[in-house]
């Protein structure tokens, strides 16, 4: 698994080299049955991005995170066994209550628990079934690992209420996730985060702040499904290589969402492209990716059991893709304000999305 995921590092900063630009196209006027697209003056300010007056409910973290996208692989009378471990886990018990034996295998895989409850991946693990009980294995003093989960919940609930409100709608903490990340994540490839760990990870990425294209995808998903929207990294090999991003579900349709791309890079005052937020399958082809090579990346391990709809044909926000840079989201009309490269600035009502 490290090596696979050092070696796309590699590839990853090729494609960040000589895969980031864009032409500016001029954006066709959308059909009646997608989100209204108007032209503003540019000499427009942008207004503050407007909320309600009502405090929302703050985020608490969520040890129980769920993902429907990998229910072929993580069969769904598996989740309650799943999160028993997690909840052994928070409380340093040394034992869960476990179905039977393939959901503990399952279960207590590094990549489930590096995707679902990082904080323990390759911390604790697995030490073996029998009737109907999983024993767990602490590789670090237990007590420095009930700190590292506490002190982990506590960055992820910043983070949430830092980004989005509670209230939000599924487009809108999709949006407000990625605008944080980009603005606050640096793509980290050298000296590939280190090998452990601590260094290499979805666990890192959320910790540190930095991190490679797969670590990206990770850290977004797992943002996500804390706000309770459904995602799952994902993959793709192009002219560059392989490369890793995340596939998002958002009112019942799937969109491609690459932060890594997005990122702002060293300098925070970098303004945020929207060319490759929620993007349908063709975009991501046109992007140099072989079509037959995009798969979820979360469950690599069992990636040939995967049949399900990983679909992105929804062109809802495709203006987003023409003109490039993202100015504010008002939750309160439901639109995104955005502009091209000169500086003229547009609209986007996204409804109830």
């Amino acid at each position: 698994m490290k090596n696979k995921k050092i070696f796309s590092g590699l590839i990853a900063l090729a494609i960040l080299i000589s895969g980031c630009s864009a032409n500016i196209n001029t954006t066709e006027t959308q059909a009646s049955e997608t989100p209204e697209v108007t032209a503003e003056s540019t000499s427009v300010e942008a207004a503050t991005t407007s909320e309600t007056t009502i405090e929302a409910e703050p985020f608490k973290f969520n040890p129980h995170v769920h993902t429907n996208l990998i229910s072929e692989v993580f069969k769904d009378e598996w989740w309650e066994s799943f999160y028993n471990m997690c909840d052994a886990m928070r409380e340093g018990k040394d034992s869960f209550e476990c179905i039977d034996e393939e959901c503990f295998k399952a279960c207590t895989h590094e990549v489930f628990i590096g995707s679902l409850f990082p904080a323990a991946c390759s911390v604790v693990v697995g030490d073996g079934y029998e009737n109907g009980t999983g024993r767990l294995k602490y590789k670090m003093d237990k007590d420095k690992f009930l700190e590292r989960q506490a002190a982990f919940e506590k960055e992820i609930e910043r983070m949430l209420n830092e980004a989005i409100r509670t209230d939000y709608s599924e487009f809108e903490k999709v949006m407000g996730l990625y605008d944080h990340m980009c603005k606050n994540f640096r793509y980290d490839y050298e000296p590939l985060d280190g090998q452990g760990i601590d260094d290499f990870s979805d666990y890192a990425c959320l910790t540190k702040k930095n991190g490679i294209c797969c670590e990206f995808a990770g850290a977004y998903s797992y943002l996500l499904l804390q706000a309770g929207v459904d995602a799952t990294p994902f993959e793709g090999d192009g002219e560059a290589g392989y490369h890793g991003w995340t596939y998002v579900v958002v009112g019942g349709k799937g969109y491609h969402c690459d932060a890594t791309w997005g990122a702002h890079g060293e300098n925070p005052d970098t303004r945020l492209t929207l060319q490759y937020f929620m993007m349908t399958e063709e975009e991501r082809i046109k992007d140099s990716f072989n079509k037959e090579t995009l798969r979820p990346d979360l469950i690599w391990p069992f990636v040939e059991k995967i049949t399900g709809d990983f679909s992105a044909t929804d062109e809802t926000f495709k203006p987003f893709h023409n003109y490039l840079y993202f100015v504010e989201m008002d939750t309160v009309r439901n639109v995104v304000v955005f502009e091209e490269f000169g500086g003229e600035r547009f609209e986007l009502n996204y409804g109830n999305l």
